[in-house]
């Protein structure tokens, strides 16, 4: 016979110390709101063993041992394919002796791991990655004075339509922008348009759509110094020089920033 709803380990307590005051049984059940049965058995069980919590329950045994999940939990977090591998596949692989439903207890009640929609993040190249660490490594004793005299300036692509498909991977909460549970951000096959802007502490400039060029492509170096250099960016960075003094402007290592742009800017530079 299956047994009934759990007794909360502080009703147990009650019921022991009613009933160590001599409280009648009939009494302790009616103001605890229990069966008279169970405050018997409880009090009853608390007197031969000394304890009152809940007697082991019996059942069949887990299917799946410690051995299993730990090889389970290594399998799905191996790469970003089995990442996002489903449940079939899994069961598939490692020749479990489980159905769909099982296994996902398994993974998210006794393993742990979510299966949580990836996060959109831009990939970055080692050398990137490489940069961008050494230029944090080099500015760790910079405080509020120095950042705020810096403008950063971006541009980024906007799609004007989006792919909806959600993609699900197996992951802990502190995994959530590794690198494998990650999806990139450009998707191919949409209609784009390009937006630049700059910002520092406390101000940010004008957004600017950059205009679309016939059959594609980037900006050249001409394009952006009409554009941006010549435009906002130059307005942005005299407005700024007024407030804080002098400005550092950065900017990541397209050919159009480095080229033609970089002499511009030195001439801004020169004049200032």
């Amino acid at each position: 016979m299956a047994r009934g709803e759990e007794i909360p380990d502080s009703i147990r307590n009650q019921i022991i110390g009613m009933r160590l005051v001599k409280a009648p049984f009939p009494q302790i059940a009616a103001t605890l709101k229990v069966k008279q049965n169970t405050a018997q058995k409880i009090y009853y069980r608390w007197l031969e063993t000394g304890d009152c919590s809940s007697a082991p329950r019996s059942g069949a045994p887990k299917k799946l041992t410690e051995r299993d999940l730990t090889h389970i939990e290594r399998h799905l977090r191996h790469d970003r394919g089995q990442r996002r591998q489903p449940l079939g596949e899994v069961i598939f692989d490692l020749n479990l002796p489980v159905c769909t439903k099982t296994l996902y207890k398994s993974i998210v009640n006794d393993i742990g791991l979510g299966r949580r929609i990836e996060r959109k993040t831009p990939w970055l190249s080692k050398a990137q990655k490489a940069a961008r660490l050494a230029f944090a490594e080099e500015h760790l004793s910079w405080g509020l004075e120095e950042w705020r005299r810096v403008i950063f300036t971006d541009e980024m692509s906007m799609q004007t339509g989006a792919n909806s498909k959600k993609v699900y991977v197996w992951r802990y909460p502190w995994e959530e922008y590794w690198e494998d549970c990650c999806g990139a951000t450009v998707i191919a096959g949409f209609e784009k348009i390009k937006i630049w802007g700059g910002m520092r502490y406390d101000a940010l400039s004008e957004m600017v759509v950059l205009p679309e060029k016939n059959g594609g492509g980037k900006l050249n170096a001409e394009e952006y110094c009409a554009v941006i250099l010549d435009g906002e960016l130059l307005d942005f960075w005299m407005r700024s020089m007024e407030d804080v003094g002098y400005v550092l402007v950065m900017e990541d290592e397209v050919s159009y920033h480095k080229s033609a742009a970089a002499k511009r800017r030195k001439q801004y530079e020169e004049m200032s």
